[in-house]
């Protein structure tokens, strides 16, 4: 194994020949830039690279790109104890690459990947997916509409697959000692909560209660059908074609799930549209992914059955961002939301409350 860059520096020319050396043929990489994005990742560094090859390249029919995308350890000591090394984010998503090269979804090519978890270090070197862009939270209905239609096939594929039970880098719908934590880790972030967001006392409760009746949760969610779940599925987290070309991709992939597939899409629609938004077209993205997946061959699954997944998936989401409050910079979402003009305590979290309130999510956890 070849040391793991900590820094752009580090992806140097010899780095990248021995990185590749499996798919360069008799080629050679002659020439690096490298340098940070000027976006900062949540929980891992982002570097950006130019790589020009010998002239050889191009007679071997290699076909590597000449940009990349590298994810690299994070540089906050705080993210990498309290989420990396508590969740074990690193190897999920370089297990993910190397286990998964066709998921039902389309990815960005890994080209290399390698973790260690003893300290917590990660790289990643993937593809650049440009002329797709990534729309951040400024994401459209169109946009919206791209991400939820890509989701039946993926979903489908795995539909109760049971190779999914094997992985033990996944979240497991099973898995009390994890969902226990998570739902601790909400219920304690209620005074954070508080401090950050207007009213969030739905949410609170919500939380509250879910910590305090976690065996009835949990034998609801392991009695309902499973996929292969991303996890964090939302606009952030994925590109989209341009005028210029590209495809629609999706990203970080730091927290599968063997859970219900019903839980992306309540991610997605729940945090990148707005409430009235999404009032108007809830009912229309339901039927469509419904029918989605009827076509891509589920059965005994009907629309009663969706929509209760899809509460508990705008609970999941929620209990996210309530972890994700306490125990990230908040700071980050808040900048870029203003950058692209939107409330963002709207986008991270009012969003979804407003979701949980119309749906009754309450009293839905009070019936299980």
């Amino acid at each position: 194994m070849i040391e793991i860059p900590k820094a752009a520096s580090d992806f140097t020319i010899e780095w990248l020949n021995t990185a590749l050396a499996d798919k360069l043929g008799n080629s050679r990489v002659i020439g690096c830039d490298a340098r940070d994005s000027d976006i900062p990742g949540q929980t891992a560094e982002i570097v950006l690279l130019d790589v020009q090859y010998d002239s050889s390249f191009r007679d071997n029919g290699a076909s590597l790109p000449k940009k990349y995308v590298a994810k690299i350890t994070s540089r906050d000591p705080k993210i990498l104890q309290d989420l990396i090394a508590f969740y074990d984010q690193y190897r999920r998503e370089s297990s993910f690459y190397r286990e998964f090269p066709d998921i039902g979804i389309s990815v960005p090519r890994c080209l290399y990947e390698q973790h260690k978890t003893d300290p917590q270090q990660l790289v990643i070197l993937m593809e650049d997916l440009a002329p797709s862009e990534s729309p951040s939270w400024a994401v459209s209905l169109e946009q919206v509409e791209t991400a939820i239609g890509a989701l039946p096939t993926f979903h489908g594929k795995w539909w109760n697959q049971e190779i999914l039970r094997q992985k033990d880098w996944m979240v497991q719908y099973d898995n009390r000692d994890f969902y226990g934590a998570a739902y601790h880790a909400a219920n304690e972030a209620g005074a954070t909560l508080a401090s950050l967001y207007d009213d969030p006392s739905l949410t609170r409760e919500i939380m509250a209660f879910c910590f305090e009746n976690q065996d009835s949760l949990m034998a609801f969610i392991e009695s309902r059908p499973f996929t292969f779940v991303h996890g964090d599925y939302h606009a952030k987290q994925m590109f989209f074609p341009t005028e210029q070309g590209g495809k629609f991709a999706v990203i970080d992939w730091q927290f599968p799930f063997v859970a219900q597939g019903a839980w992306d899409f309540a991610r997605m629609v729940g945090m990148c549209l707005d409430t009235q938004v999404r009032q108007e077209n809830e009912a229309s993205l339901l039927d469509n992914y419904h029918e989605g997946l009827i076509s891509a061959g589920i059965s005994g699954y009907d629309r009663s059955q969706l929509e209760m997944d899809y509460r508990m998936g705008l609970i999941i989401s929620q209990m996210i961002m309530c972890v994700a409050s306490a125990d990230t910079d908040i700071a980050l979402i808040q900048k870029e939301c203003e950058d692209l003009g939107l409330d963002w305590k709207d986008v991270s979290f009012n969003r979804t409350q407003s979701a949980l309130e119309e749906w009754g999510a309450l009293d839905f956890l009070k019936a299980l």
